[in-house]
């Protein structure tokens, strides 16, 4: 009985407060005998009631989750590019005049060797960039020439040269009637260089 009483004079006590704020018109007759429900009672700078049910934070939370997940789905899906609709064309192999060329190849190697290894003296540290730089540039040029759904390989080999006998060799498992390569060497008095160019045809 002591605790009964105690529990309602609380109770009564919390009511009481709640009504001096103004935040809840509830008699204190009304929740005498009853379970305390789970709602808090909280004040804003207002003085504004704030109630805010357990059951309703879950569901509130839950939503606010899905409605997270549909948002970053809409935002991932309007970021997708259109994919180009292009006809299937049916070709299996290059047009006449759209063959690898390797005469006009060659020359571009030529040029590229010719203009950057003239005067070039060799350098162990330097010699790896050097030939990443080389075979960049061949490969730009030779994809202006527009050889047609080909895949260009480009290899550079650089090294120093001593009057000593240096032997390239390449095996590649392709069509002959399609694919094709070339390559030119070059040398001075201190450094030599091989270029070899791959055009594989891709259908």
């Amino acid at each position: 009985m002591m605790r009964r009483r105690s529990t309602l004079q609380n109770q009564d006590l919390t009511i009481e407060a709640i009504q001096e704020h103004n935040i809840l018109h509830v008699p204190p007759q009304a929740l005498h005998g009853r379970r305390r429900s789970s709602v808090a009672f909280s004040l804003d700078s207002n003085n504004a009631p704030n109630f805010l049910h357990r059951n309703s934070l879950r569901r509130n939370s839950l939503r606010a989750v899905q409605f997270s997940m549909a948002l970053r789905k809409h935002s991932v899906a309007k970021t997708e590019l259109p994919k180009p609709k292009v006809e299937n064309t049916y070709k299996l192999g290059p047009d006449q005049w759209g063959k690898f060329r390797q005469h006009q190849v060659e020359n571009v190697i030529k040029n590229v060797f010719e203009v950057h290894l003239k005067d070039s003296q060799y350098d162990s540290e330097k010699s790896g960039s050097l030939a990443c730089e080389l075979s960049a540039e061949i490969k730009t040029r030779v994809k202006a020439l527009e050889f047609k759904r080909y895949r260009i390989v480009v290899n550079v080999i650089l090294g120093q040269n001593k009057e000593q006998g240096v032997e390239v060799s390449s095996r590649c498992l392709w069509d002959a009637n399609t694919d094709n390569f070339t390559s030119y060497s070059y040398h001075n008095s201190s450094i030599f260089a091989t270029g070899m160019v791959y055009g594989v045809y891709f259908e």
